[in-house]
């Protein structure tokens, strides 16, 4: 059994707290938090046997395997550090890093000491985007003409200028909460390398973007359009229009439908969808790999560059940067 650590016990732990219960050779074991009042809250709520009331001594326990990072993502690259030096294996939330420089750091520990290293990038585990995948590598319906990828939502009208989504000081915008979402998801479907990259951004009074809008040509001259908000409801999904056709992903980072030409085709995934990128990580685990075939450190290192290409083009920069 892999015993994992759950560091940031809020939000979205609690969907792999839940979706961990499908996986069978795999559990929670301990939680940890940065006081001991909140260790013992967040042990009650995942009914776990360890508490710690320090990120670090969790880092140094034998109570663990594997550790699930969910903290803002600002302060991913010391945590996965620290749990890395202690040879845990780590599975960590999107982004995994600021930017290219901290990712190519923490990845050379993982190399060092030989651990598993995976960003939860779970959209790209679900069904419905291995379809897609397959579709667009066989060319089924022909060569991409054009793409659009999009994901966004308005935030609350009286939404804190230093709540986490706008807050510099957190690596807040719509680039690293949401637009990593599409970027990823263009990284492991696309066909060619890139020819030309341009971005624009909508900035907020607190330095983030607000809106990002990216567009893509490939060397086979392919135009992907990639959107990220939180000025609007978009529509969130993925369109790929083909020489003999359409595709469309419907709620694309978390899809469940998909239409062909109209055709649709249905890919139910258990509960909250996260099973499949948790059961990938641990046989990993269980397998001595030390890298993930799905999230390879090519797909990491690649997208934390996109991304990095985005922010120069938009000219955010973020403390320490």
């Amino acid at each position: 059994m892999v015993r994992f650590g759950i560091v940031g016990a809020k939000g979205i732990a609690n969907k792999f707290a839940r979706d961990i219960k499908y996986v069978d050779n795999a559990y929670i074991s301990a939680v940890a938090a940065r006081n001991e009042f909140d260790a013992l809250k967040y042990q009650e709520i995942f009914q776990t046997e360890f508490a710690f009331s320090s990120y670090e001594a969790l880092a140094k326990s034998d109570k663990i395997d594997a550790v699930y990072i969910a903290t803002p993502h600002n302060f991913h690259h010391s945590i996965v550090l620290m749990f890395l030096e202690n040879r845990k294996h780590v599975l960590v939330e999107k982004p995994i890093a600021l930017n290219y420089k901290e990712y190519e750091e923490i990845e050379r520990k993982a190399i060092k000491n030989n651990v598993l290293l995976m960003e939860a990038m779970w959209t790209l585990f679900l069904p419905a985007t291995t379809f897609v995948k397959n579709l667009l590598t066989l060319k089924t319906l022909g060569r991409v003409k054009k793409a659009e990828i999009t994901l966004g939502y308005q935030l609350p009208e009286h939404y804190p200028k230093d709540g986490r989504l706008l807050n510099k000081a957190l690596a807040g915008g719509s680039l690293l909460d949401l637009g990593i979402y599409p970027l990823s998801f263009y990284n492991f479907i696309k066909q060619y390398p890139i020819k030309i990259l341009k971005a624009n951004a909508f900035m907020s009074d607190t330095g983030v973007d607000l809106k990002t809008e990216i567009e893509i040509v490939d060397a086979d001259d392919a135009v992907y359009l990639i959107k990220s908000s939180f000025m609007e409801n978009l529509d969130n999904s993925a369109k790929f229009y083909c020489e003999n056709g359409v595709i469309e992903m419907i709620d694309f980072s978390r899809s469940k439908s998909v239409f062909v030409n109209g055709e649709e085709h249905n890919f139910p995934f258990i509960d909250e969808g996260f099973a499949g990128e948790i059961k990938s990580f641990v046989d990993n685990i269980v397998n001595k790999e030390t890298e993930n075939k799905i999230v390879t450190r090519k797909h990491m290192s690649e997208t934390m560059k996109l991304i990095d290409k985005v922010k120069t083009l938009i000219n955010l920069k973020y403390q320490g940067e």
